[in-house]
C-alpha cells in the first residue's frame, strides 16, 4: 500500500517477481589450486516485465561485483555480463528466500568453491 497526499491508502497493483541468472565471463580470480574465469549468480527482482528484470538483475549483480572481495583479488578484466536465464516465480517462492553467493567455474566448466585464495598464501 501506499500513502496519497489525500491521505488514503491505495493498494499498488502486484508487480511480479523474477529469478535471473547472470552469467560473468572475463575474470581471473584464483580459488584453491586454480582459477575462476566466470561465475554463475542468481538474482531475484521486481520488475513490470522481463526486460527490466534483465535490466535491474545485471546493475545488482555489476554493483555487488565491484564491492566484493572477488573483485580485489580479480586478475582478469571487469565481468562481461550476460543472461542466461530469466523466469517468472511463484507467489510460494518468496518463502524460500533468494539464493546467495557465486557460484565459479574454471576454464573447463568445472564449478568451484566460492573462496578466494587468501592474499598471501
Amino acid at each position: 500500500m501506499v500513502a496519497t497526499l489525500t491521505g488514503f491508502l491505495t493498494i499498488e497493483p502486484d508487480v511480479p517477481r523474477y529469478e535471473v541468472t547472470v552469467q560473468g565471463r572475463g575474470i581471473v580470480v584464483p580459488m584453491e589450486a586454480s582459477f575462476a574465469v566466470g561465475f554463475l549468480r542468481l538474482i531475484q527482482v521486481r520488475a513490470v516485465d522481463p526486460v527490466e528484470a534483465e535490466v535491474r538483475a545485471v546493475e545488482l549483480v555489476r554493483s555487488e561485483w565491484s564491492s566484493s572481495l572477488f573483485a580485489a583479488q580479480n586478475r582478469g578484466g571487469a565481468p562481461y555480463l550476460t543472461i542466461i536465464r530469466i523466469g517468472i516465480l511463484s507467489w510460494w517462492s518468496r518463502f524460500l528466500g533468494s539464493p546467495s553467493g557465486y557460484l565459479f567455474f574454471a576454464e573447463d566448466g568445472v564449478l568451484m568453491p566460492s573462496r578466494p585464495r587468501r592474499r598471501g598464501t
